[in-house]
């Protein structure tokens, strides 16, 4: 099924949930009830007090305003944007789509930068772009340390963004080192939401710290929940699905993949990036849709046909870490990579290399004729060495 406009969309709404039975509630757990999609569900995020969809739409990538607009109209109220994402073009069109329905939204952006003084002109132009007086959550973007995420400078002008009335709650967004994140953003007692890297390939101490950091009261928003191959040239992975399963709009393996992670009570809602309306189709139907043995023995296969061809490094993975002599942080590397590999955006993939720590950039690695660090998974760190030159230097 294609669906090439909003209109057309909303018209064959009925069936985005055809067969498909809602199970697996939690106590913070409710259903839309005056929606004509009644299968938008949503959690408790945090200590907020507020409701949000299972299913956010991250627009990281998205340039269509009928595709966010259709997302809203649907009963999707999480939106989640950022300063740089675009270089700015990306807030400016939630700001356009949103103008009239802010009040039916919990809004997301993030600042980015290290420098605490930098940040809260990051925040004033954030809100300038998005046509708002302020979002709901402004995040610290990037964190990957304790030290990071304890600054107090960083917290000073965090807190003044909320005395000002620029945004309602603080968090943090973490890329690498997650479980060292979450503690130390529950150790704060200052951030309220974490925005996390989690999914099948996430190893246990990051699931313990994301409940650790539910029960103490921190909203959890899920990111990175799909598998996105690190490694180039690479194929699309056969469907988990079978042939009578496709004929029947049965699971997808990104539908299961989003579904692993809501199956955890302590993840409030997740953020895939919607860039068609076939996906906002598929991720809304993941809402009321049960995980059965089926699926899970299904994702398994899938996941486990992905070793060596995906980095784990988003997932919480540290096993390439201080490996490097000259102490580049190859993972970070393959999280830019999937940029152009799975989303098929090389300007998006630069961005985010642009904003890598000097440490992490591909042109210290010059004098190496091959990459001495090993991937725990076996993916081939060569050639994400060869990729990364070829695409940033």
């Amino acid at each position: 099924m294609s669906f090439s406009s909003r209109r057309n969309f909303l018209r064959s709404g009925a069936a985005l949930g055809a067969g498909i039975a809602a199970t697996g509630f939690t106590p913070r757990r409710i259903f839309a009830q005056n929606s004509s999609f009644k299968r938008i569900a949503f959690r408790q995020l945090g200590s907020t007090g507020e409701k949000v969809s299972e299913i956010g739409f991250g627009a990281m990538n998205t340039r269509d305003d009928e595709l966010l607009e259709a997302a809203i109209d649907m009963g999707i109220n999480y939106v989640d944007t950022a300063w740089v994402y675009m270089k700015g073009v990306n807030e400016e069109m939630v700001g356009r789509v949103i103008k009239g329905k802010r009040d039916k939204l919990f809004l997301t952006t993030k600042a980015i930068s290290k420098n605490p003084d930098e940040l809260m002109g990051q925040m004033e132009m954030s809100l300038k772009r998005l046509q708002t007086d302020h979002v709901d959550l402004m995040l610290f973007h990037v964190t990957n340390s304790r030290e990071q995420i304890l600054n107090n400078d960083v917290m000073k002008v965090f807190e003044n963004a909320r005395k000002k009335g620029m945004c309602r709650f603080v968090g943090v967004s973490t890329h690498e080192n997650q479980a060292e994140v979450l503690d130390a953003a529950v150790e704060s007692k200052f951030w309220e939401a974490v925005l996390v890297g989690y999914n099948y390939f996430s190893p246990p101490e990051v699931g313990k710290a994301i409940e650790n950091a539910r029960n103490a009261g921190l909203g959890i928003i899920g990111m990175k929940n799909l598998l996105n191959p690190a490694s180039w040239p690479w194929k699309e992975l056969d469907d988990i699905r079978t042939d009578k399963q496709k004929e029947d709009g049965k699971v997808t393996a990104a539908q299961a993949l989003i579904k692993w992670v809501l199956e955890d009570r302590h993840v409030d809602t997740t953020i895939p990036g919607i860039t068609s309306f076939e996906q906002l189709r598929d991720d809304v139907a993941v809402m009321g849709m049960p995980m059965s043995f089926g699926k899970r023995r299904s994702l398994i296969r899938y996941g486990e046909a992905l070793r060596g061809n995906y980095c784990c490094g988003v997932a919480g993975c540290t096993g390439c870490q201080e490996q490097c002599p000259k102490g580049v942080c190859v993972n970070n590397l393959n999280r830019c990579l999937s940029y152009a590999n799975s989303y098929g955006s090389i300007e998006l993939a630069r961005e985010n290399y642009a904003q890598l720590p000097r440490t992490s950039k591909i042109d210290i690695c010059d004098d190496c004729d091959e990459c001495v660090v090993r991937c725990i998974n076996g993916l081939d760190l060569n050639e994400t060495i060869r990729r990364a030159r070829e695409l940033f230097a």
